[in-house]
């Protein structure tokens, strides 16, 4: 395997600069070297990849394919080999993050941690809102939505970091006495914590696709992650929020997961920064590292 990787990777010089001896100068290798190493990968493949005259040489069919995955193998490593580089170097600044409220708390704020331990030399600071910011002029280098359709794709990247699964849940407080629950409509007779402040229709659809058709009685509802978890753990109704935030709590007993069987359209959660940040900005280093992190 290590033996083809390398010659992918001979022959994708070749393919980029059209010449053998071109590929031999860049790789300080001889021109016989070169070819062998293409010869035996044609070999192996059983297709030639190239078309040789003694004036011109093309690429077939399948020599344009390999050089295309060649090409993603090379930037695959490249980006690697700078995450390590960028470790190494210790970046130096300040980077400006928002997020929204129920990011700020665990298993989420972990990440954060996570990244400052990691780079001790970066200046983190980290504004929590559930509005979404304008990110044109701010002084924000990195946000971290569960949304991104508002945005102007010219001016921001977007990453996608993971999808997260919502849940329903409550204290056991609140689900002793009542009748059991077998679809989502059920809930219309409960009491539901309105956080956040997005309408049932929308945030109680299934995965695939089904809306309900009742609505349940917003007893209360509140801007605040925290203190809508207040609320459900002192038995005032329910509340829907990602699974991270309250699996420990399912898991303990402290809280009950209500329909665990109905699975809720998923949000997928993204990173959005300068389109122009470079590879080794605070920006980026700061989306590689949520990216290289097992966090949901």
């Amino acid at each position: 395997m290590i033996d083809h990787l390398r010659a992918m990777a001979i022959f994708q010089s070749v393919a980029e600069l059209g010449s053998f001896r071109k590929a031999a100068q860049r790789l300080k290798l001889s021109p016989s070297v070169v070819s062998h190493h293409i010869a035996q990968l044609e070999e192996h493949l059983g297709l030639p990849l190239l078309y040789r005259s003694t004036r011109r040489m093309s690429l077939t069919d399948a020599g344009v394919d390999l050089l295309a995955a060649s090409q993603r193998m090379s930037a695959a490593a490249q980006e690697g080999l700078d995450a390590i580089n960028r470790r190494i170097a210790q970046p130096v600044g300040k980077l400006s993050i928002t997020t929204n409220a129920s990011m700020a708390h665990r298993p989420f704020s972990d990440l954060y941690a996570g990244f400052a331990r990691a780079y001790p030399k970066v200046q983190l600071s980290i504004h929590i809102t559930d509005e979404t910011l304008p990110l044109e002029g701010s002084e924000y280098d990195v946000a971290i939505r569960g949304r991104v359709t508002d945005l102007d794709d010219s001016s921001y990247k977007i990453r996608k970091l993971r999808s997260l699964e919502f849940c329903i849940f409550a204290s056991p407080d609140y689900v002793r006495g009542r009748p059991p629950l077998n679809d989502i409509d059920d809930l219309a007779d409960w009491d539901r914590i309105a956080y956040p402040a997005i309408p049932w229709a929308s945030i109680a659809s299934t995965a695939e696709g089904k809306g309900p058709s009742r609505t349940p009685r917003s007893l209360l509802s509140c801007d605040n992650y925290a203190m809508a978890r207040t609320f459900v753990e002192d038995g005032l109704g329910f509340m829907i929020e990602t699974y991270p935030l309250v699996a420990k709590d399912i898991q303990a007993g402290r809280l009950v997961q209500l329909l665990p069987k109905v699975r809720l359209r998923p949000v997928d959660v993204f990173a959005v920064y300068p389109a122009n940040s470079t590879r080794d900005s605070l920006a980026r280093v700061f989306v590689d590292y949520l990216l290289s992190q097992q966090w949901a």
